[in-house]
């Protein structure tokens, strides 16, 4: 699967508009390599989503080889148990940060995730404290089965929709006013878990396009699309990349920039990064409808591969059925293990900043 050692763990366009324009960003929690698993919880209760995995605890997750750190690449290993055929569902691993967050800029260096397999869950988000979903919940990179595109979406309780309506060229964000423009397409505009006129538990998303202009991967000003390996099988080929998020007091925004990308290597990120010069963002939620202030809060940040369950179950008929051959998830999750080998996610880098204080005038 890695051709590098694992070692077991032992213990453009700027984007104005926003309150984040105020002052610049400085490093408060480097979680990257040996100071990320000290900063993490293993959750191992019975799966939240209802899917067919198993959450080891600490112990459990270093002696079945599920966590490490690879240290050729000084990066981090999450993965998944893929030689077992455990009937009460695969081994999996899913850390909380030991930290909740109130505002700020979150990057991760990804340089692998889960792969676009039927039957996989991944997920890397941020959720409150608070009975769910009050404090509500960001996920930052979030599929199942064989998608191809990543979706950022929130959750929130009633009182939370984002304004942002889509424009004529390509299903982006508001072509009249930069502050609030993305490239990625506005799918639902209630976080409301609840909201009678989405599907249950849907909330506000907005998903990430297939190709994007070769201005906003930084690599020129031609009129033809080019890929956008978001999310998967494709994050991968393309070897990663970075997402970032900024949370402030009026918005959410989401970065991703390929790691091939020259925007990816022209992008000065480690001490005091600047989301102003990273282009249009492939997410942006906005707008009056929402207080972010009162419905996000006291987040922390998870990592998991689930399999089967609320989303990557009740899907499995519009392609995978058909495609394995297998009537249901959870049979072609028990018996397929060796389909999951790179269902696991491997991060170089994890790092919080908070807004410094604005010089005086």
């Amino acid at each position: 699967m890695l051709a590098i050692a694992l070692f077991l763990v032992a213990t453009s366009v700027a984007h104005d508009g926003d309150d984040h324009n105020s002052s610049a960003y400085a490093l408060t929690d480097d979680l990257s390599y040996d100071n990320f698993f000290d900063a993490f919880d293993f959750f191992s209760g019975p799966d939240p989503t209802n899917g067919f995995v198993q959450y080891p605890n600490l112990t459990a997750a270093i002696d079945q080889g599920l966590v490490g750190y690879l240290e050729d690449t000084r990066s981090v290993f999450m993965g998944v148990d893929y030689t077992n055929k455990d009937p009460k569902g695969r081994a999996s691993v899913r850390l909380e940060s030991k930290k909740n967050w109130n505002k700020g800029l979150l990057i991760a260096d990804i340089l692998h995730m889960p792969s676009s397999k039927c039957g996989v869950w991944p997920a890397w988000w941020l959720l409150g404290k608070e009975e769910w979903p009050a404090g509500g919940e960001i996920d930052l990179v979030e599929g199942v089965n064989d998608y191809e595109n990543n979706a950022v979406t929130l959750h929130t309780t009633k009182g939370c929709v984002v304004d942002n309506s889509t424009s004529p060229t390509g299903g982006s964000g508001q072509a009249d006013d930069l502050s609030r423009t993305f490239t990625g397409n506005l799918a639902t505009k209630d976080c409301d878990v609840t909201a009678t006129d989405q599907d249950k538990n849907v909330g506000c998303s907005i998903k990430a396009p297939a190709e994007t202009s070769p201005i906003q991967m930084g690599t020129g000003d031609s009129i033809e699309q080019t890929a956008l390996p978001s999310y998967g099988t494709n994050f991968n080929k393309a070897n990663g990349g970075i997402y970032a998020m900024e949370w402030s007091s009026t918005s959410i925004s989401v970065w991703f920039l390929p790691r091939d990308s020259p925007l990816y290597t022209s992008t000065p990120i480690s001490t005091a990064p600047d989301p102003k010069q990273w282009g249009t963002p492939l997410a942006h939620f906005a707008g009056n409808g929402c207080d972010f202030e009162a419905q996000f809060k006291d987040l922390r940040v998870i990592f998991n591969v689930a399999f089967c369950g609320d989303w990557a179950g009740k899907e499995w008929d519009k392609s995978c059925a058909k495609k394995t051959g297998v009537s249901t998830c959870e049979a072609y999750v028990q018996n397929n293990p060796d389909a999951f080998k790179e269902s696991y996610w491997e991060l170089k880098t994890l790092k919080w900043y908070q807004q410094k204080p604005a010089s005086p005038a």
